[in-house]
Order: C-alpha cells, then sequence, then structure tokens
C-alpha cells in the first residue's frame, strides 16, 4: 500500500472488502486491523463493501451513487439468493460502465497529497483524537434471521462481528453504515427514493482496540 501511495494520490475514500488482510474481519469481535490504522491516520475513510458485492472492492475513489441508481432502487428481490444472483449481474454491467465514466471527483492541485508528505506522521496511532479521518463506512445487506413469516423473524447486519438487529421490513435491502470514531455512534441508513439518507437506527458502538481520549 505505501509504495502505491508513493504514486497514486491518496484518496478520501478507499473501497475495500471485508477481507481480515483488510482489517474488517478479525477474530475479535469490535476490533479493526492495521489497514484501517494507516488509512484514518492518513486520512483516508475506509469503506467496507458488502459482502458477496465485489463490483467496486480496491478501488481508489470517491463514494457515489452509481449502485444506488443502477441497482438499488431498480430491484425488489425475494429472498437472499436472489440479490446474490442479481448482484453478479450488476458485477458486469458495472464493470462496463466503469470503462465509460470516470467517477473520481475532480481535487484541487493543492489538495493533492503523497505518501512521502506523511513521512512524520505515525501512521500506527490508533488514538481517536489522532486521527485525520474519524469515521469508517459500510455497505451491508439485511439478512434474515430465523424462519420467514415466523415470530422470530427478523433482519440483522454484521459490522466487525457484532449482530446488529433490524426491522424485518428492511431485509434484503442495503444498508449504508456510518461509524463515528470521535462520537461512538453508529447510524444505519437507507437511501429514499431522491438520493437522500434516512436514519434507521442509530446505536453506541466502540471499536475495542481503539483509545478514545488521549494518549
Amino acid at each position: 500500500m505505501k509504495e502505491i501511495l508513493k504514486t497514486h494520490p491518496i484518496p478520501e475514500i478507499l473501497k475495500i472488502d471485508n477481507d481480515s488482510a483488510f482489517g474488517a474481519n478479525l477474530p475479535h469481535e469490535r476490533h479493526i486491523g492495521k489497514l484501517a490504522f494507516f488509512l484514518l491516520n492518513l486520512g483516508v475513510y475506509p469503506l467496507y463493501v458488502a459482502p458477496r458485492s465485489p463490483w467496486n472492492n480496491g478501488q481508489v475513489e470517491g463514494f457515489n451513487s452509481v449502485f444506488s441508481k443502477k441497482f438499488w432502487n431498480k430491484l425488489q428481490f425475494s429472498d437472499e439468493q436472489e440479490i446474490d444472483i442479481k448482484i453478479n449481474d450488476f458485477n458486469v454491467a458495472y464493470e462496463k460502465y466503469s470503462r465509460l465514466v470516470s467517477n473520481n471527483p475532480e481535487r484541487k492541485e493543492k489538495d493533492i497529497k503523497y505518501i512521502d508528505d506523511f513521512k512524520d506522521a505515525n501512521l500506527e496511532n490508533k488514538c481517536v483524537e489522532q486521527f485525520k479521518a474519524d469515521k469508517i463506512y459500510f455497505l451491508r445487506i439485511v439478512r434474515r434471521k430465523n424462519d420467514k413469516g415466523s415470530d422470530k423473524e427478523y433482519g440483522f447486519i454484521d459490522i466487525l462481528k457484532h449482530e446488529i438487529k433490524l426491522p424485518k421490513d428492511l431485509i434484503n435491502l442495503f444498508v449504508f453504515c456510518v461509524l463515528d470514531l470521535k462520537s461512538k455512534l453508529l447510524k444505519i441508513n437507507i437511501e429514499l427514493d431522491d438520493g437522500s439518507l434516512k436514519d434507521v437506527k442509530s446505536i453506541a458502538f466502540v471499536i475495542k482496540n481503539v483509545i478514545y481520549g488521549q494518549a
């Protein structure tokens, strides 16, 4: 990663998958990995994409509404299996779209930085107050827990191996989650037809291997 950022500008947001190598699927609940700390100290907001959604893994770019315009708001799903099939179809269309349209926002030259601009920074720092980026984003699909139609049915998502219960009417929908590290608050949003976000649930959320307050 450091070698790449010597020649490529540091992005505002980095889309990455949920593999443990990328710091979001560690064996311990509510823990983040070395890459997440590295990004937060650089001022990069990590965006962990939904599992089984390789349509934008690893792309260095700002978050965009391509997914919602072309997929999220266009389709309805009957079950989890259908979602996975539709995502595969979307992957092909998205790859073709990406070749034609660059969705990297233009940045002023003074705002462009490279890894060498951070030679004196502690990129392993774990203190929230010293992070240059203070939020982590997650895109998730709400899955079903227990039998469909039963009294025990509800929706849920997994954030850093922590299960979060959601209303069953959100099952099979995508949610965009914003973890504010300073306020220790996780906001779970759905996207409305006009593209705005609606907060459907907010909970206290503390990452166990982060230092809150001055180190």
